[in-house]
């Protein structure tokens, strides 16, 4: 019964957050529609409740551990497992990265198109790890069929490969949103930002924007 609660606990923490990064995902998405495009941080409530998250995970991670342990002594000799525990604790020390270095960033409350190419990477490089293994660990708590039969290698080549997607994502996202104002000649940039902010017509969006000296770009 122990074991079975843990498990529960364990199962409610990594819901609550991937929800939270979920939702804060789709919040950011939805800024993207929009020219001028700033991203603020997470707010501290969603800082908060991924911090509660992953206290929670590793607690009851490390008591699961010890009770598959004491159950078996070569618990630990799965190759899946250790894969998990290496992508766990950099899943942590990439924590410490989004909240010293990316949401600092964030919080300048500068236009994406002000952005170097160090603020993209610094940005782009936690959040696509952030996303890739939050999702990918959460996958190896389910999959049985892996324990004992796939190598640490190979388990670690599929987080290398979800985060290279993740990461190429997030870019693409990040140029989408450095777009100023729409151009003369509309592009698939200013074709989805219209699409995604149900706006008007592409060109009266233009005339509009460019008849308003105070919405014109500083």
């Amino acid at each position: 019964m122990q074991h079975l609660l843990t498990v529960y606990v364990h199962l409610l923490a990594t819901c609550m957050a991937i929800g939270v990064i979920v939702m804060t995902d789709m919040r950011l998405v939805a800024k993207l529609a929009g020219y001028r495009v700033t991203i603020p941080p997470p707010e501290r409530f969603e800082s908060r409740m991924i911090l509660v998250a992953t206290a929670t995970l590793v607690l009851t991670g490390t008591a699961l551990i010890a009770m598959g342990l004491a159950a078996d002594p070569r618990y630990l000799d799965n190759p899946k497992l250790q894969a998990k525990l290496v992508l766990v604790t950099l899943l942590c020390v990439n924590g410490f990265a989004l909240h010293y270095i990316t949401f600092p960033r964030l919080a300048r409350a500068r236009t994406v198109a002000s952005w170097s190419m160090r603020d993209m990477l610094a940005v782009a490089a936690p959040v696509g790890l952030s996303n890739s293994l939050w999702m990918y660990c959460a996958f190896l708590g389910i999959a049985r069929p892996w324990n004992f039969t796939v190598s640490i290698g190979e388990v670690l080549g599929v987080a290398v490969v979800l985060f290279m997607l993740a990461f190429g994502a997030v870019m693409l996202g990040l140029r989408f949103a450095a777009r100023d104002e729409p151009r003369h000649d509309p592009d698939w940039i200013d074709s989805m930002k219209a699409r995604l902010g149900d706006h008007a017509p592409l060109g009266s969006y233009h005339r509009s924007f460019a008849d308003s000296p105070q919405d014109r770009p500083l």
